[in-house]
């Protein structure tokens, strides 16, 4: 017989219920109160990243918001900030707007107005086609306007040697598909070549976390394989890290009438 799957939307609603609830109750980084849905260190080096680009008084969106830590440190740091996620439940800071969105569909539609620079967080791997996503960021943009995305690397040490031993990468095994809904795997340079095409320059890159903080749950083998695959890589140290953030800018597209 054949293993009847949730729909859909009760899977996206519990995967959403994992990230509000600290996946049964570990602790979680937080800012100002609010649990911060990110890797250690990922929320401090986006926002310095945006504060090298732009000055305070710039308009940017934030997608994923989760439950507005990052919004909230943006808003604090002079941005004028506007928010958005697909759960409007389970953000919390009520001086910011926040605007209900599903990445999934045309959502450029619902900021006519456009922004100086868009956030989008540990958000394109939950997505059913990340390349329709940047063009429909790129439409939120003027030429000069700014991007800051991370996503995870699956091109790091760990996740080439976990592949080498399961067929799997690190962050995109079953218990992460199920539960934090990690559904596209995009490595450095299938994501670079998608921002050209969408029309942004990368500016500025940078590894976040040690994919090595966790490598214990992976097994012995991966253990042992992992270090080797770090003494030979070739990839810049930009690159090597458990997360990959980048920003980057928007440039002239082709029918760009901005």
């Amino acid at each position: 017989m054949p293993v009847s799957t949730p729909p859909v939307t009760d899977q996206v609603s519990a995967r959403a219920e994992n990230f509000r609830t600290g996946f049964g109750g570990q602790p979680m980084h937080e800012y100002k109160g609010l649990p911060i849905y990110a890797a250690p260190g990922l929320h401090d080096a986006a926002a310095q990243m945006l504060c090298t680009a732009l000055t305070g008084g710039a308009r940017v969106l934030e997608f994923g918001a989760g439950s507005g830590a990052m919004s909230l440190r943006l808003a604090d740091l002079g941005f004028d900030v506007t928010a958005s996620d697909l759960f409007p439940e389970s953000f919390k800071p009520a001086q910011i707007p926040f605007v209900a969105a599903d990445l999934n569909g045309a959502f450029a539609a619902h900021w006519p107005q456009g922004f100086d620079a868009v956030m989008a967080l540990e958000i394109v791997e939950h997505l059913e086609n990340p390349r329709e996503v940047l063009r429909q960021i790129r439409a939120l943009l003027p030429i000069g306007g700014q991007l800051v995305l991370s996503t995870p690397n699956i091109a790091n040490p760990v996740s080439q040697a976990l592949f080498l031993r399961s067929g799997q990468f690190q962050w995109f095994r079953d218990i992460d598909y199920r539960e934090q809904g990690h559904i596209t795997p995009l490595s450095p340079w299938v994501l670079e070549k998608a921002l050209q095409e969408a029309g942004f320059t990368i500016r500025a890159e940078h590894a976040v976390s040690s994919p090595f903080r966790r490598v214990r749950r992976l097994g012995w083998a991966v253990r042992l394989l992992a270090p080797w695959f770090a003494l030979l890589s070739g990839l810049p140290r930009a690159r090597r890290g458990e997360l990959w953030l980048i920003r980057a800018e928007a440039t002239a597209v082709s029918g760009d009438g901005s």
